[in-house]
């Protein structure tokens, strides 16, 4: 992939934690805020592949706050990024974080995209991701890898309606 298209999708993928990020946080007063996630969505098209909603953890560790996802695929380059932001509450207040990952497609078909994290040294955890557009669905699976202790899990995809 040219560094230039790479470059262009991480700004794309950027601009989209930030607009999930701000439909998490939905301010109606200083005081009060509600909290959603973005409403569960599998769109194809030529090449690409787009989702958007929020992990829901089935086995494994649960983070306390609620989280956003979107996913962009490109076929031509064999490449998932996910980009996830999570509005943690812990008993200080609340943190609204960001992350990206990068996965390398192992399968495209018309029923499914298949993917695996590009991880470095320094990960914990290698994740893949299983994504099936014609029943707008998508799992995540995650296990620990090398040195580290991480507890194995699996996540669906869900969202919030409109």
């Amino acid at each position: 992939m040219a560094p230039v298209k790479l470059s262009i999708a991480c700004a794309a993928v950027a601009l989209g934690v930030g607009f999930w990020g701000g439909w998490l946080l939905q301010s109606k007063g200083a005081e009060t805020q509600t909290v959603i996630r973005p409403p569960l969505e599998v769109l194809t098209e030529e090449g690409e592949l787009r989702v958007w909603g929020a992990w829901k953890v089935k086995t494994g560790y649960v983070p306390a706050g609620t989280g956003a996802i979107e996913i962009r695929c490109f076929r031509q380059e064999s490449l998932c990024i996910e980009a996830e932001a999570s509005l943690l509450k812990h008993t200080e207040g609340q943190d609204l974080t960001a992350e990206a990952r990068v996965y390398r497609i192992s399968s495209w078909t018309d029923e499914s995209v298949e993917a695996s994290q590009i991880i470095t040294d320094s990960d914990c955890v290698r994740r893949a991701i299983t994504i099936q557009p014609s029943l707008n669905t998508a799992s995540q699976t995650w296990i620990s890898v090398g040195s580290c202790e991480a507890d194995p899990g699996q996540a669906e995809l869900v969202g919030d309606p409109f």
